[in-house]
């Protein structure tokens, strides 16, 4: 684990805190972030309006009006020497079925020739193991996880595709995105898609998959995707 010593508290203008805990993407440092998160809501400090957790860090917004910066660093470190009781709940594990390749997955074969290996080999390795979420971003909450090599050196597009629809399977820089929750842009490759959402605006959460839960994909033919 590539952790600081000492978390760093860096102030973000004038209502802002990053509590970052290290530099490198590690399941370790991410369980820091989320046990910190959910130490802050249980506190329920005055002033704090939202928490936002990300890979390595979490950002904290507050009111200056009800309090300031080195208060609520001085009550955080206090908070962060009490996180090894807090307990996190158990992760939830999801099968998301995945159709590669085709219309489905236009940049597939590109893929797997810049990895040196074949599109069959690419699915073998990319739906061989289970992955944990490190976060949720972007539009509408994308998913994101660490893969492994050498899907790990696939960098990003130098043309970012602008017509990715829900559903799309990426993969770029070391990370995967479970699947895309919202048609959009992206300089990410499209692999493949599964028929499953994560956006559900109507809900509280409005996610389907969370930081701290894990995922596999299964490979399935058109006939299941439609089916599904």
């Amino acid at each position: 684990m590539s952790g600081y010593s000492v978390t760093r508290y860096l102030v973000v203008g004038d209502r802002g805190i990053s509590v970052e805990f290290g530099n490198s993407l590690d399941e370790e440092l991410n369980l820091k972030v989320q046990k910190m998160m959910r130490a802050l809501e249980q506190a329920a400090l005055p002033g704090i309006i939202e928490t936002n957790p990300t890979i390595r860090s979490l950002f904290v917004c507050y009111d200056p009006l009800r309090t300031g910066a080195k208060e609520l660093v001085r009550e955080m470190r206090k908070i962060e020497r009490r996180m090894a009781d807090i307990r996190l709940p158990e992760p939830r594990v999801f099968e998301i079925p995945v159709l590669y390749g085709g219309e489905h997955g236009p940049d597939l074969e590109e893929v797997a020739g810049l990895l040196r290996l074949t599109p069959e080999d690419f699915v073998r390795i990319h739906s061989g193991r289970e992955y944990f979420i490190y976060d949720t971003g972007f539009i509408g909450g994308s998913a994101h996880f660490k893969v492994p090599p050498p899907l790990d050196s696939l960098p990003r597009k130098k043309t970012p595709n602008l017509g990715v629809p829900a559903g799309a399977v990426l993969i770029a820089g070391g990370l995967g995105s479970v699947f895309k929750p919202l048609a959009g842009p992206t300089g990410w490759y499209w692999v493949g898609t599964s028929p499953l959402r994560q956006w559900f605006p109507e809900k509280d959460p409005p996610l389907l998959i969370l930081p701290g839960d894990r995922i596999f994909y299964r490979p399935v033919d058109r006939e299941e995707f439609d089916r599904i």
